[in-house]
């Protein structure tokens, strides 16, 4: 199944950013006034400026955009709506919609609007040694909660999602108020699939028994008022990389609230005339500033690329509440860039593995790899751990005769050593019938490995635990 894929702010802007009905009206606002605001905005700003708030706007709404593309795939486009589930089976190679699936723990995807009323999500009770959470993110890919095992063990329960400007009393029967930074919120839940496609059916269980309501149908009480209806901008693939980008940009700020720990970057995106309160028309531009700005989303791009091949890179710290990650924008956007919907790190530590043990990138066109546990050091977790293979650039699953796409501390048949240590083997090729129960096959080319711990030990969520890295060995040819 397809995956869906530095001056302080007027308080004036700052309600403007706050009203939820201004983004309705903004979509229809006259075009002429939107190219008035949009040049006298940027008509004081040199290229050079244009540019490093360019790069600096892009690196800071960029997870805005990229949360638009999903939810408008997944709640907006088609028959899709808001508090609806989309469940999934586990990720095959065909899927191409999301980068770098995770295909141990099947996802269930929904949208909320909260901008009429609060909403309520039930989870039922489940198994003990099965892990579940339903995880929480606002537009800003900010963590904001994980109802579930680790939080509150699995015995269910109903929790209530609300608006950033909600005020009211928590009605009886909810555990806890969850809240964002904007008027959206989107759910990627997990259901842990244990052992294998064998209990596949045990999962759809699980996941048919989420619920999603709103607050009222919650309480029994008569729906109020609809919120004013949206003109949705249609999302093409591949926007995030042009002049649209701007566009959807400005469209989706009104849908959020201001934090005033952001007053420098909003301050750069209204200098290039957007977050103004009207319509953001980029080919207003002078063409000197146009040209600007494109020079800094290609400075921004290269960051990303940069930070995302660094060896050191710590997933904990680009995955959570805006008190952990606070104001570092590059890596909030790095957590949308590698892997959006990543979890924080007492649910789930990731290492991203994009180098072997020569810090060479792996490419299996030239090299097989291997990665060897001693005796009682494999990754210590709670629930368990996971490798999962994804070829490069796209970093989507890898397509092989065994079609197998992950291996895990639950994947049948594997095997430890005689002296109780684990190797697991990335490469194209076989290693042979004694060894194919440990092989994670590889692209022959380039590749990127994710190694999830899911119910993390203290020692790797401190990185005290070391990450693995691949031992190379050239590839027979």
């Amino acid at each position: 199944m397809k995956r869906l894929l530095a001056v302080t702010l007027s308080t004036t802007l700052l309600v403007a950013c706050n009203d939820p009905n201004q983004a309705a009206s903004n979509t229809s606002a006259d075009t002429a006034s939107a190219t008035t605001t949009t040049s006298s905005s940027s008509n004081s700003l040199t290229a050079e400026q244009a540019r490093e708030y360019a790069r600096d706007a892009y690196i800071f709404v960029y997870p805005l955009v990229l949360n638009y593309r999903t939810m408008y795939s997944q709640a907006i486009k088609g028959d899709a709506a808001f508090g609806k589930w989309l469940h999934l089976g586990t990720s095959t190679p065909a899927d191409t919609d999301i980068v770098t699936p995770n295909i141990d723990t099947p996802y269930s995807y929904a949208w909320v609007d909260l901008r009429s009323e609060p909403w309520v999500v039930t989870l039922p009770e489940i198994e003990a040694q099965r892990y579940y959470t339903s995880q929480w993110d606002d537009l800003w890919a900010y963590v904001i909660d994980n109802p579930g095992s680790l939080n509150d063990g699995n015995g269910g329960g109903s929790f209530m999602l609300v608006a950033p400007d909600w005020q009211g009393e928590t009605p009886e029967g909810i555990k806890r108020v969850i809240r964002g930074e904007s008027q959206f919120l989107g759910t990627l839940t997990r259901t842990q699939l244990i052992g294998g496609q064998d209990d596949m059916p045990n999962v759809e269980k699980i996941q048919q028994a989420y619920k999603l309501q709103p607050l009222s149908e919650f309480l029994g009480q008569p729906a109020p008022a609809p919120a004013p209806a949206i003109d949705w901008p249609a999302w093409t693939e591949g926007d995030e990389k042009t002049d649209q980008f701007w566009r959807y940009a400005d469209f989706l700020l009104p849908f959020t609230s201001p934090n005033a720990d952001d007053a420098a970057e909003y301050n750069k995106l209204k200098a290039l005339g957007i977050g103004t309160g009207e319509p953001f028309d980029f080919s207003a531009l002078d063409p000197s500033i146009q040209d600007a700005m494109r020079a800094g989303v290609q400075d921004a791009l290269a960051e990303f690329q940069k930070a995302g091949n660094d060896p050191t890179l710590d997933s904990g710290t680009l995955f959570g509440s805006r008190e952990r990650i606070g104001t570092d924008y590059l890596k909030r956007t790095l957590g949308v860039v590698l892997g959006i919907f990543g979890n924080a790190n007492e649910q789930a530590v990731y290492f991203s593995i994009p180098l072997d043990s020569n810090d060479q990138p792996l490419d299996a066109s030239k090299n097989n790899y291997s990665v060897t546990f001693p005796a009682g050091q494999i990754p210590p977790v709670k629930y368990f751990w996971s490798f999962t293979m994804y070829k490069l650039p796209q970093r989507w699953l890898v397509e092989n005769p065994i079609n197998r796409y992950s291996l895990s501390s639950t994947t049948p048949g594997v095997k430890s050593n005689d002296d109780g240590s684990l190797t697991i083997y990335f490469q194209h090729e076989s290693p042979g019938p004694d060894k194919e129960s440990n092989w994670l096959p590889s692209p022959d080319g380039p590749f990127w490995i994710v190694l999830r711990n899911y119910g993390p030990d203290k020692a790797i969520i401190s990185g005290d635990y070391p990450k693995p890295k691949p031992v190379p060995v050239p590839a027979a040819k």
